[in-house]
């Protein structure tokens, strides 16, 4: 079982309705990782892998990832393994929170903004 949080760059104010439309696009989407994502969500996943690297076959016993992060342009897509959900939640929050991104919850529909922090 997992906790899945969605963190992206959003310019634009976004209501949790639509913000739950893009994640479900996002999750339905085949696009190809990219390799730069904006400079936001680069700082982002540098601090957040920094702190929690992305999972490998090499890390999987501890890693806190139930699989490997999903990177787009403007998104990572980030899937917590269910017994260390709350640890990775506190530190998803609050470095979107540094950089100005958004957070979605998928499991409650909560939307966080930057402004909320």
């Amino acid at each position: 079982m997992s906790f899945d949080l969605a963190v992206w760059f959003e310019d634009e104010p976004i209501t949790p309705l639509r913000a739950t439309a893009k994640f479900l696009d996002w999750c339905e989407s085949t696009a190809e990782p990219v390799e730069a994502p904006r400079a936001e969500v680069a700082a982002f996943l540098d601090d957040l892998t920094a702190r929690y690297p992305d999972l490998t076959a090499d890390n999987y016993a501890a890693s806190p990832w139930a699989e490997p992060l999903t990177v787009a342009d403007d998104t990572v897509l980030a899937s917590a393994v269910f017994p260390r959900a709350a640890e990775v939640c506190r530190t998803v929050f609050d470095l979107a929170g540094r950089h100005g991104l958004v957070v979605f919850d998928p499991q409650s529909g909560t939307l966080h903004t930057p402004d909320q922090r």
